[in-house]
């Protein structure tokens, strides 16, 4: 199966390529400093892996909020530019939601850039609906 889950940060080494995609400031420093606060906050993250390069990736969390008890929220769901449109999106995200299923979740959520047009018709293809805004106040 080409979708692995990664687990230490040498797992990660070979996925900053696809993150830098969508997060450009990105640095490698910066980049090993998150993912050592993330991890043991609960994120957890797949690759799709074809003869050991990394086309795709889709972190995610699980948690609990009052309004929607348990869910998933997909975190930086991301796929080589040039592999777009291949069904590696589709996969990794059909992946996930078998997992939210099988940690009893009640919906997978994410936050999309109001600018990202080609992931918001994929995400309606794959059934997501819009719930509400994000905001953010930047400090």
């Amino acid at each position: 199966m080409p979708i692995i889950e990664l687990k230490t940060p040498a797992d990660f080494a070979p996925a900053f390529p696809l993150i830098k995609t969508q997060n450009p400031a990105m640095t490698r420093k910066l980049f090993t400093t998150r993912l050592k606060k993330m991890l043991p906050q609960g994120y957890r993250c797949i690759a799709y892996v074809e003869k050991g390069v990394y086309l795709g990736l889709c972190g995610f969390w699980q948690g609990t909020r009052f309004w929607c008890g348990d869910f998933v929220d997909l975190d930086n769901v991301v796929v080589n530019e040039k592999l777009r449109s291949r069904g590696i999106g589709k996969k990794m995200v059909d992946w996930v939601g078998k997992e939210a299923k099988r940690l009893k979740c009640i919906q997978v959520g994410l936050d999309c850039y109001t600018t990202s047009h080609k992931a918001h018709s994929f995400y309606f293809r794959e059934g997501y609906i819009i719930k509400g805004y994000h905001f953010i106040k930047p400090l």
